[in-house]
């Protein structure tokens, strides 16, 4: 039989046959009986079990104990399914393990770091933007958890089959910009350091300076009129400004293994015209109105009729706010106006990337934008401004585009004693750059301690991956639009749930194997007895289920847990169950077959996650 890419699939199309071939027997109505089934939350009452005994109750009129009594007499173990109980009202179905360990094992030994991957998305593009930091500092860990969440998202979804276009769009015409270029021409003598790090501590310097020097304030305004017009002096200095300052960002989000496509510039949007045909087809709906009384000469985007408050769009001043420009941007990334932008190379990530830019100077290019489902990973802060964005696809016509938006929220990450601030400059100490120069330097301790004899390069190597992985499992391991707290003993906790919990089973399976060769060898499959072994068998069958999940619902931090508790239960099992010691050569081989099994998958999970997976810690 052909080794399956989706085992615990399989096992629940077993069991949602055998529940409709069951409620036929009876002569009872079934209608959407998959969303009965569930996973119990201990694993004694089966692997699976249904509540539909508990909607039926009313129309049968019965108790949902009897119901589930009869049901579990008429369910016939078939496939899968070996075997069907009632429990309270429940009917729990047990999965055949023998079968189940055949499939699974030779599903993950037959695809390798294919395991895991499912043709689902049939090639079509998804876009996804995140990061998208204002060009004048360096990323803080709240940035970081952004940058993380969708660039593990981007991974997920690429396994799942997506042609997947990752994109920065990176604002260098807003008021931060506007100060920061006059902190940088006003500086004497300028910090040292990285460059990012250079501007974001001119940036609060420049604050300081403001409260006492009320003038700056004009003058701010001054390079934010010119930067608005483009085309002269200021425009083009902000512009190399930022741009060096992006390129010190790309050497952060280098470090913690995320990549982009494309770099999005505000200022070559505004100057695409991409606006004005966006405003042009707003005019000729009913929604885009001259404001009265508080908004007199404003235009207002006026949502009523979708539930939505009225939004500025372009103020009296004729200035577009943000909403406007990111409106026209959802657009061009559809392919939904004709304004083009140019496009020319960039550099070159350490993955192989080639990494684009947009720019006056550039050519027109076809590959990117035109997407059917776009992402935006944006703070929660920003739900408001999104759903106009999205609400205004709608009032447009664009029904199917409305549909395909999607905010992914994410809560930000907060300091044990509050938010971050870039004015005040609480970040500092909390850059993504000093927080994975702690974590590698935390590691190189744990890293020297577990391996006295070993060289420098490796000693090195080893503690940069476990580093980055502390930190990006870290960002990634809660649901993204929950705040999270900042704690570098939580980070940086080599045991459990964590990043270097996981690598660190990984490299004792490799371990493992590395002292027995495998020579392959028969078994029966029936062989895993211990509970242990059993739940590790379970545990790799649903590995691609977590990450289809994953990907359909944008929630990677259920990868991230499949991952630790994976991790768990690989240790468990270590603990229980001798593998090179085996108590015959027939349970040796199937043991090790196990752990080999158990290596490819936790590293398949490592690698959507971005964390590199070492043979030795």
């Amino acid at each position: 039989m052909r080794a399956l890419s989706n085992p615990w699939r399989k096992f629940k199309e077993d069991a949602l046959k055998v529940l409709k071939e069951a409620h036929t027997k009876l002569g009872w109505p079934w209608g959407e009986l998959e969303v009965t089934l569930e996973e119990p939350p201990d694993p004694e009452f089966g692997d699976l079990a249904s509540t539909v005994c508990f909607e039926l109750a009313g129309k049968l009129r019965e108790a949902p104990a009897r119901l589930a009594k009869r049901l579990a007499e008429a369910a016939e173990p078939a496939g899968l399914v070996a075997g069907a109980e009632a429990s309270n009202g429940y009917v729990n179905f047990r999965c055949d393990l023998a079968e189940l360990a055949r499939l699974t094992i030779k599903a993950i030994e037959r695809m390798g770091d294919r395991y895991g991957h499912l043709p689902l998305g049939g090639g079509e593009k998804v876009l996804i933007e995140h990061t998208s930091v204002n060009p004048t500092k360096p990323l803080h860990i709240g940035h970081g958890r952004n940058s993380v969440i969708g660039d593990t998202v981007a991974r997920i979804l690429r396994a799942l089959g997506y042609r997947v276009e990752v994109q920065n769009y990176i604002d260098d015409m807003g008021l931060q910009v506007a100060e920061t270029l006059l902190a940088y021409r006003m500086a004497k003598e300028k910090p040292k350091g990285k460059f990012d790090h250079v501007l974001g501590k001119l940036y609060v310097d420049i604050h300081d300076r403001m409260k006492s020097e009320p003038k700056l304030e004009g003058e701010v305004r001054k390079i934010l009129a010119e930067l608005e017009m483009g085309g002269n002096r200021t425009s083009r200095e902000a512009r190399r400004m930022a741009e060096r300052c992006v390129r010190s960002n790309l050497e952060t989000t280098d470090r913690l293994n995320v990549s982009y496509d494309l770099l999005v510039w505000e200022s070559d949007i505004a100057r695409s015209g991409m606006l004005e045909e966006t405003l042009n087809h707003l005019r000729r709906t009913p929604y885009l109105v001259r404001g009265k009384g508080k908004h007199d000469g404003a235009l207002v985007l006026c949502l009523k009729e979708f539930g939505l408050e009225d939004k500025v769009l372009v103020r009296s001043d004729g200035t577009a706010v943000y909403t406007a420009r990111d409106l026209a941007y959802q657009l061009w990334k559809f392919g939904k106006v004709g304004a083009e932008l140019r496009f020319k190379p960039h550099s070159k990530r350490p993955d192989g990337t080639q990494t684009y830019t947009t720019s006056p100077d550039g050519e027109p290019r076809k590959k990117f934008g035109r997407a059917s489902k776009v992402i935006n990973v944006v703070g929660v802060e920003q739900r408001f401004p999104q759903r106009v964005v999205f609400t205004a696809l709608r009032a447009l016509g664009f029904q199917r585009e409305y549909e395909n938006s999607h905010h992914l929220a994410y809560g930000h990450v907060r300091l044990p004693g509050g938010k971050f601030s870039g004015r005040s400059g609480t970040w500092m100490g909390y850059s993504v750059d000093e927080v994975v120069d702690e974590a590698v330097a935390r590691a190189r301790a744990e890293v020297e301690k577990r391996n006295i004899g070993a060289s420098e390069s490796f000693k090195s190597r080893a503690a940069e991956e476990v580093g980055v992985g502390a930190v990006r499992y870290s960002l990634i391991r809660t649901s993204p639009e929950k705040e999270i707290v900042f704690k570098w003993e939580e980070a940086l906790n080599f045991e459990r749930n964590s990043g270097p919990a996981i690598q660190y089973s990984h490299a004792r399976a490799s371990s493992i194997l590395r002292k027995v060769k495998m020579k392959g060898g028969r078994h029966r499959w029936d062989v895993f007895k211990l509970p242990e072994e059993q739940q590790l068998v379970k545990q790799l069958a649903k590995f691609p289920e977590v990450v289809k999940l994953a990907g359909e619902k944008l929630q990677p931090h259920l990868l991230a847990l499949y991952a630790a508790d994976l991790s768990l239960s690989f240790n468990k099992f270590y603990e229980v169950a001798p593998v090179i010691g085996a108590e015959n050569e027939e349970l040796k081989t199937a043991r090790l077959r196990l752990v080999n099994c158990t290596r490819i998958v936790i590293r398949n999970a490592l690698d959507l996650l971005g964390i590199k997976a070492p043979e030795r810690m």
